[in-house]
């Protein structure tokens, strides 16, 4: 389905500048400009004056933090053959190992047909599994090759339903540094259905989001631990005023496994506060906070902001715990670029008496 046909028969008078504003902004690849109503036989027709971001381009990507660095290159293309398909190849390097992929979008060409998508990766990971207080649990290293397929469908306006399926081949490769390593690698064959919903509200500053998701999948092993795994993720954005927002996020993981392979570090729970090589076998995350947009230019929006996180983990090194925290840092929106945000962040824990610091170029912290 094409963004703007939920227009398609609406009332002039239900008609909000806002919300075509939101759509078009959302599409990731078009800056709307202005809109006016054209006075036709058929009635009136919308027309929207827009302006195409640069969407073919190399970006350096590069992601910093306590005790961790590193840097990446990619080609990447938001609008592949003009249909908003995206298209990314590179690889990056960094603390803890180096990887390579190679992503593929396909958005649907006409209304009721599926979207796909495909992915390629491959990288050494020499992982140092530690609790919140950064004290060393575990550390080995391995060779990870994943590829997967899938399928989308927007079964209603702001609803997909998608599936994917997928084949993973872990391989250890420890040497005499290994601690605690596992003790077997594992290859398995996967399928991931999964529901969300969203939508995208525009303040004239801010591109908000509301949104919700829930994934489930199961890995059979064909060598390892077979397991399920539930997801879930949601956030809701709210203007008071334009450039001026509450940001609620909400994300949690649940795995049967008890393999020290298929941990996850805090990303799994959108928060900050944990180091980033934290491991646990289940995350709940909840963030909240206020963000105020500092300066406004032609190239992007800076914005400065402030939230408190709460972490619940479960898994080996730490059994059940609780973490929470303030955090702080600026964003830098690019506006001419189909790119996420740079920025910094430091976030202090309440339970360990922590700082964590964090600094983004080319994605969102």
């Amino acid at each position: 389905m094409f963004p703007l046909e939920r227009f398609i028969g609406m009332e002039r008078s239900a008609f909000d500048q806002n919300e075509v504003f939101a759509v078009v902004q959302d599409m990731r690849v078009l800056n709307p400009i202005s809109t006016e109503f054209i006075e036709t036989t058929d009635g009136l027709t919308l027309q929207v004056t827009i302006e195409e971001r640069w969407t073919i381009f190399p970006f350096p990507v590069i992601m910093a933090g306590s005790g961790e660095a590193n840097f990446g290159l990619f080609l990447m293309d938001s609008n592949a053959f003009g249909q908003r398909d995206m298209l990314a190849l590179g690889g990056s390097y960094g603390s803890y190992g180096w990887s390579a992929m190679a992503v593929y979008n396909h958005n649907p060409r006409h209304s009721g047909l599926p979207g796909w998508n495909t992915l390629f990766m491959y990288g050494r990971n020499n992982r140092e599994d530690v609790d919140s207080g950064e004290n060393l649990y575990r550390q080995y290293a391995i060779n990870r090759l994943r590829f997967s397929l899938g399928l989308n469908y927007l079964f209603i306006d702001l609803i997909t339903g998608s599936i994917s399926f997928s084949f993973s081949d872990i391989s250890l490769n420890n040497d005499d540094n290994a601690i605690n390593s596992p003790e077997h690698g594992a290859r398995l064959l996967g399928i991931n259905p999964s529901l969300s919903m969203r939508q995208s509200s525009w303040d004239g500053v801010f591109l908000s989001q509301q949104s919700i998701s829930l994934g489930y999948s199961y890995n059979h092993a064909i060598t390892g631990s077979s397991y399920h795994q539930i997801d879930f993720r949601g956030s809701y954005d709210h203007s008071f005023v334009p450039g001026f927002r509450l940001n609620i996020r909400s994300s949690g993981v649940w795995k049967s496994t008890s393999d020290p392979l298929f941990e996850d570090g805090p990303q799994r729970a959108q928060v900050s506060i944990l180091p980033r090589n934290f491991s646990a076998r289940h995350y709940a995350g909840f963030t909240t906070g206020l963000e105020k947009h500092l300066l406004i230019t032609r190239w992007g929006t800076l914005s400065v902001q402030g939230s408190w996180q709460g972490v619940f983990s479960y898994g080996p090194i730490s059994d059940f715990e609780f973490n929470h925290g303030p955090t702080a840092g600026l964003q830098l929106y690019l506006s001419r670029l189909a790119l996420p945000a740079m920025g910094g962040n430091i976030a202090y824990n309440m339970n360990s008496g922590l700082f964590q610091f964090s600094f983004s170029i080319g994605m969102s912290l």
